[in-house]
């Protein structure tokens, strides 16, 4: 079994299942109140704040495992593409395709959950140790709406690169299904059956990018949405599909011991390495 697909397929797990909880967390707790946030509300903001630093660790350590999850994912999808095909001789762009969005979407994701610790680290410092109380006059706690709609923002650059990272994994998916399907069936080595699998885990991602834009519309309804299909794709199709990889990747991996007996420079008689002479 490929180890680096199943830490990948256990770091989705806990990732999205730790990420459920904090939105439960948040936005099904007694105190929230969409109209008390859109309106700015002093007092509800400084309860918001203290709720966000109890929950503090959950989030972080979603961020971390979501940023194992895409580093493990990353070498068995490079591996499938470049095994595919065939060493860069069938449909080279389709595959190169596969690799790119990988990349991106490992790269992204990283770099998004770096910046997003340091935003958050800055922002908590600031609710603790700044005066957000008096500004211009006394009590208009001014400092508070304006860390409020600066942490707002950060959310949702979040959001849109959560979305750019369905839209990736929707991309890798439909285009292993399509190098799969239009091999031979003589010499197909990955069956159809996981193809369609991930398949079904493209189309929920499309889904779930779809509900993440949605949430501007109507933030509760569309994110207890996104939770359900959080729930059935991240945590349930998405790591069967890696654990299905990790037990059949091996099917269209070269074997370097027959490449090593069949090479000419390593099959001599005595089974050793050439001697090399000396001049």
């Amino acid at each position: 079994m490929n180890c680096s697909c199943l830490f990948s397929a256990f770091c989705f797990i806990v990732s999205n299942a730790l990420g459920i909880a904090v939105i439960v967390e948040d936005k099904l707790r007694p105190s929230y109140s969409e109209i008390a946030l859109r309106s700015l509300d002093p007092e509800y903001i400084q309860l918001s704040w203290n709720h966000r630093r109890n929950i503090a660790p959950l989030v972080q350590c979603s961020h971390v495992f979501n940023c194992l999850a895409w580093l493990f994912l990353l070498p068995p999808v490079l591996q499938l593409a470049w095994s595919l095909s065939r060493g860069g001789k069938r449909k080279v762009g389709i595959h190169t395709a596969i690799g790119g969005f990988a990349i991106a979407g490992c790269t992204t994701e990283i770099l998004s959950r770096l910046l997003l610790l340091g935003g958050w680290g800055a922002a908590q410092w600031i609710s603790t140790d700044f005066n957000l109380n008096y500004w211009i006059d006394s009590g208009d706690s001014l400092g508070w709406k304006t860390l409020e709609v600066v942490y707002i923002v950060m959310e949702g650059l979040l959001n849109w690169v959560d979305a750019f990272e369905w839209i990736c994994l929707f991309t890798i998916l439909i285009l292993l299904y399509f190098s799969i399907g239009t091999q031979m069936p003589e010499q197909r080595a990955m069956s159809m059956g996981w193809a369609r699998l991930g398949l079904m885990v493209a189309f929920l991602s499309f889904v779930d990018f779809s509900a993440d834009l949605l949430r501007l519309e109507d933030w509760k309804t569309f994110a207890q949405f996104a939770i359900f299909i959080s729930i059935v794709n991240t945590c349930i199709l998405l790591p069967m599909w890696l654990l299905w990889l990790s037990c059949t990747i091996r099917n269209v991996l070269p074997n370097y011991d027959e490449i090593e007996e069949n090479d000419p420079v390593w099959s001599n008689a005595g089974g050793t390495a050439p001697q090399i002479e000396s001049f």
